[in-house]
């Protein structure tokens, strides 16, 4: 029984292997080919692997690709291991900077998490406590990384999520928003101005990874009128170099983004 287990183990990493090395979903009996598995024994691990979220099948075809828990797993590895130690003495230094709240997020499962946190003499209460989740719709923080993501996917996280209207500036028209990420996109700045509470406003900038992917940002939160008050444009380009700076310890370079954009 053991044996056969164990067997069964390493036909299901195979098979999640082959998914994360193709570039587009597969199919049974593509993937079987790619690992010598007959297309009924890889049918029955791709049930349980999309029963258990690791693989996700398409809607309209029988075709598989990674699911949302093999973000999940890395995510959690990455947050452990890397992003806090090497983004804390950035947090710090724009805490001291910008004289306000500094926090770092992590994309999952279409919101963000608050996962680290800088706090400043002249702290107000807000709701930006690590561990909390927030939708990124209304979130400085949660535009700058769907600024990063192709339209389509934008489309799905907000239809799946929802645009709840928090406050009276909160941007509930999906059209409206993505419009607004093309000019975040462009910036590498992400502003929100009460969208998400009444009185904060905040600055973001995405942090990528050595796919060039966003999966977390650094943000900063104030009281409007304090955060108005200062050289948005001085503590934007501040931000923006903390990010790409990150971004840089994390495996993303000029040559990651040159093939992006290609």
């Amino acid at each position: 029984m053991a044996e056969r287990y164990v067997q069964t183990l390493e036909r299901s990493l195979d098979i999640l292997e082959v998914l994360a090395q193709s570039e587009e979903p597969l199919g049974v009996t593509e993937i079987g080919h790619r690992i010598s598995l007959h297309k009924s024994t890889v049918h029955r691990i791709l049930q349980t692997l999309c029963y258990r979220g690791y693989v996700e099948k398409e809607k309209d075809r029988e075709r598989y690709h990674l699911g949302i828990k093999i973000v999940e797993l890395g995510i959690s590895f990455l947050n452990d291991l890397e992003i806090r130690k090497i983004v804390g003495a950035y947090l710090s230094q724009l805490a001291k900077t910008f004289d306000e709240v500094v926090n770092l997020v992590v994309y999952e499962d279409g919101e963000i998490v608050y996962i680290d946190k800088r706090e400043s003499p002249k702290t107000i209460s807000m709701h930006s406590m690590v561990g909390r989740r927030a939708y990124m719709h209304c979130t400085a923080a949660g535009k700058a990384i769907l600024s990063t993501m192709p339209e389509e996917e934008v489309r799905q996280i907000l239809s799946k999520k929802g645009m709840f209207k928090f406050t009276p500036a909160t941007i509930t028209d999906s059209e409206e928003l993505l419009e607004q990420l093309r000019v975040i996109r462009e910036k590498g700045i992400a502003m929100e101005s009460e969208e998400n509470e009444v009185g904060i406003f905040c600055l973001a900038t995405p942090i990528r990874n050595y796919t060039g992917r966003a999966i977390w940002a650094i943000s900063v939160s104030g009281p409007t009128n304090r955060m108005l008050e200062k050289d948005i444009e001085k503590l934007s380009e501040v931000l923006r170099k903390a990010g790409q700076a990150v971004s840089a310890q994390m495996g993303y370079s000029h040559i990651n983004k040159t093939l992006q954009r290609s």
